[in-house]
């Protein structure tokens, strides 16, 4: 079958499926919209299950050693405590040892005790730690360990913060605050939550006016509008309906958020030019002209679709579960806009019909009559690119060039979120600690020891003792906490018969060492406190030393000892590692899967490999100016941040997959027009022309809309959120500019009719779901409208 429809043995129209499918929506609109109408009720009340369950952003890499270090803590200790926090109190009126100040802490340590989630907590007054101590004495730390899963320790931190703030308020000027790994997280959630309803209310209406702009008409504008906010609801239900066993982290919302408004309004912003193209072209039939948009437009979006679910599928196969939920997030989010632009939304717009021009702006009538693009100012802008693609597609690449060159010193790093959150309660504790003790003091390391082989004997304990002291030799270690300096106190030596006695003396009495030793004498942890802040250069090459050289130096490999480093500092460098070992295979995965898919799409060999290329540059591109801007601060005051000298550990790779699709979605578009006119004309450049000619307004608005999404996000506290719509919009912008209508148009006029070459063997074997195959039938004045446009209509050669 070729580009014509095919005619059956009754010589009836054979027309393809999305065709048909399209005009059955249209003919039932009322149906389609009654059982929408109970899909978004039933998605609306799920949406808060699924923002309730969101949790602060993980770091743990299965299988790494901080993972390791929290599954020995929780299971194998007598006091699993999986996190060290602290509650900080400070007064600007009392001192640490003025009555009221004691009666506050006191107050809060006997309600913490009875607190859930809280295994361990102490009278500082009684411990006799002048560490615990500021040297103004008017604030004052009280670690608190903490119990059970990342998830459980969120939903935690808020009850014992509004515990706290109750002893606060019966208390007479002293503050009382909770720190800590979770609680950052906590207020994190709590922050972005903030931040992403403020940056809807300023891009939904900055998109409508670009859609306005767009079309000329206010049904026409809104219609995309509508249906993007349904996808977006849609998808957060159905995440909703899933949270109850897969935790959701806080930075998917955001990318759901953005994906969801950009690519929700960008597919029906597709449809809808095409619907009202078809619409003009079949004289008014609706059923036929959705028929029609769907069997051209809506296969594009499903093609574009299927590509982004590719594209982020690839994050599957990273260790981390930030990576894999976010990927099931997006995933899930994509496809139920997919649901949305080929059910609701022809249902819709058989509905509306003609009426979607009703309601035109003033000033803007010409531009919802006219259709014909052939003499517009993109047609030709594309002829001058088609005339110099040597000069103009190489001036555009030393522009990319220069753009790409910064990303070559990208460098990964971690942010614990407290300068976005530094005027909740976790945030200012957070900055009290780092400014009056140490920074590492809210977020200590916990070295775990693990010896399988039987309980740690005299030499075990000797090699303990020594990277205890080595650890303390370190300028970057303020603190260490040993089961050996119990028994030096205890004992007056170390030894493994000390060791059981003090094990024996505190099962009878309850206390001492469940922190330090495990029940079965085989595991003991240290509590290192860094000088420097968790996400700090200093606190992670602190971590490589101590795995590099503190412990082989010291434990070494000892009767099937190991030791493990975990905390907040040690799972950034995990993840950094896990994404530079999972990076080449997700690079290949990706890269594979989507050259086969759109291979598949296009037909032709060279066109795929074209497309990942361009792909290539645009996200090289946007991570350069991330990198030149974020990591290098150049611009910081414009935008509001403070630059750490790094990426966001997670950022690049996930930003990778989504850029990956998002340009992806262009190209398809625009090669998906260009190859319909291959098929009329046989014509390489007029292809060329006429597909961008035809799909460059409407990519311009939709990059347009994109762009004003993502640099809304822009606006908020939270780092990783501003970094992702910093790099979305970029890259848009660069990939909807000199990408699509300069690059591209240059390279394929310079490859020439080997752009649509495929090998006779392949075009065989491959199965037929090219874009344009079995196209809508067109209208019966078809012949009439070509000439008229002084394009003799010609039949397509024969395929080889």
């Amino acid at each position: 079958m070729g580009t014509e429809t095919a005619r059956s043995v009754h010589g009836r129209v054979d027309r393809p499926i999305l065709y048909r499918w399209g005009a059955w929506c249209a003919r039932r609109a009322w149906r389609v919209i009654a059982v929408w109408a109970l899909v978004i009720v039933g998605a609306g009340l799920l949406v808060p299950k699924f923002t309730d369950s969101l949790t602060g952003s993980s770091l743990k890499v299965d299988g790494s050693d901080s993972a390791r270090v929290e599954t020995l803590l929780t299971e194998k200790f007598a006091s699993p405590v999986s996190e060290d926090a602290v509650v900080v109190f400070d007064s600007t009126r009392h001192t640490a040892d003025a009555p009221a100040y004691r009666a506050a802490v006191g107050a809060a340590v006997a309600a913490l005790r009875d607190q859930e989630g809280v295994l361990d907590i102490a009278d500082p007054y009684g411990a006799d730690d002048p560490t615990l101590f500021s040297e103004d004495r008017r604030t004052l730390l009280v670690p608190v360990g903490l119990g059970g899963g990342e998830r459980d320790r969120q939903d935690t931190v808020p009850r014992i913060q509004d515990t706290l703030d109750d002893v606060a308020a019966d208390g007479e000027g002293v503050d009382v605050m909770l720190t800590g790994s979770s609680a950052l997280n906590a207020a994190v959630v709590e922050q972005q939550d903030k931040d992403l309803a403020r940056a809807e209310s300023i891009g939904l209406p900055i998109a409508l006016l670009v859609l306005l702009a767009a079309f000329g008409t206010l049904v026409a504008a809104c219609l995309p509008l509508l249906l993007g906010v349904v996808a977006l609801v849609t998808s957060f239900g159905a995440l909703g309906a899933v949270s109850g066993v897969v935790s959701f982290d806080v930075f998917s919302q955001a990318v759901v958020t953005m994906l969801g408004l950009a690519l929700g309004i960008d597919y029906c912003l597709f449809a809808v030019t095409r619907m009202r193209e078809e619409l003009a072209a079949r004289k008014g039939d609706v059923p036929a002209a959705v028929g029609a948009t769907m069997a051209t437009a809506g296969k594009a979006v499903l093609f574009s679709g299927c590509t982004v679910i590719i594209s982020v599928a690839g994050l599957l196969v990273v260790r981390a579960p930030v990576f894999r939920t976010m990927a099931l997030g997006v995933m899930i989010a994509v496809a139920a806009m997919l649901a949305v632009a080929t059910t609701l939304l022809p249902a819709v717009l058989g509905l509306l019909g003609p009426r979607i021009d009703k309601l035109a702006v003033p000033g803007m009538k010409r531009s919802v009559r006219t259709t014909d693009v052939s003499r517009s100012g993109w047609a030709r802008w594309t002829k001058v690119v088609m005339r110099r693609p040597v000069l103009v597609g190489g001036l555009t690449s030393v522009v990319l060039l220069l753009a790409i060159l910064p990303a070559a010193q990208l460098k990964l790093g971690f942010d614990v979120g407290a300068s976005a959150v530094s005027d909740a309660p976790a945030g200012r504790g957070y900055e009290l600690v780092a400014d009056k003790f140490v920074p590492g003091a809210a977020t200590p390391l916990q070295i775990v020891l693990d010896k399988p082989a039987g309980a740690l004997d005299d030499a075990d304990l000797a090699a303990l003792e020594q990277l205890t002291e080595r650890l303390r030799d370190n300028d970057d270690v303020a603190e260490v906490q040993s089961v050996t300096d119990v028994l030096r106190q205890q004992t007056g030596g170390v030894d493994a018969a000390g060791l059981r006695t003090l094990m024996e003396a505190a099962k009878q009495d309850g206390e001492g060492l469940g922190r330090l030793i495990a029940t079965d004498g085989r595991t003991t942890a240290l509590a290192v406190l860094p000088r420097e802040a968790a996400d700090s250069d200093a606190s992670v090459d602190l971590v490589h030393w101590i795995r590099d050289t503190a412990v082989p130096d010291t434990v070494g490999e000892r009767d099937g000892t190991s030791a493990f480093v975990g905390g907040l500092s040690a799972q950034t460098v995990d993840i950094s590692e896990e994404v530079s070992r999972a990076t080449p295979l997700v690079l290949a995965l990706v890269l594979g899967l989507s050259f086969i898919l759109l291979l598949l799409a296009f037909r032709s060999l060279l066109l795929p490999l074209s497309a990942i290329v361009m792909n290539l540059v645009s996200v090289g591109a946007a991570f350069g100016l991330l990198t030149l801007v974020f990591q290098e601060g150049h611009g910081a005051s414009l935008l509001d941040f403070t630059s750490g000298g790094f990426i966001q550990a997670y950022l690049p790779l996930l930003t990778f997959v989504i850029l990956f699709g998002l340009s992806m979605d262009y190209e398809v578009f625009l090669i998906s027009r260009m190859k319909e006119e291959w098929g009329h004309s046989r014509d390489n450049t007029r292809a060329v022309t006429e597909g961008v000619a035809h799909t460059a307004k409407v990519i311009t608005a939709a990059a347009t809309i994109m762009m004003v999404i993502f640099a809304a996000f822009m606006i908020t506290k939270v780092v990783e959120v501003k970094q992702m719509g910093f790099a979305l919009a970029v890259a848009v912008l660069v990939d909807a500019t000199l990408i699509r209508v300069v690059l591209v148009p240059a390279l394929m006029r310079l490859l020439g009719s080997s752009n649509w070459w495929l090998p006779g063997w392949l075009d065989r074997v491959l199965p037929r779901v090219e874009l344009t195959e079995g196209s809508a039938p067109p209208p019966d004045d078809a012949p009439a409208r070509d000439e008229a446009a002084g394009r003799p209509r010609e039949e397509p050669a024969a395929r080889g």
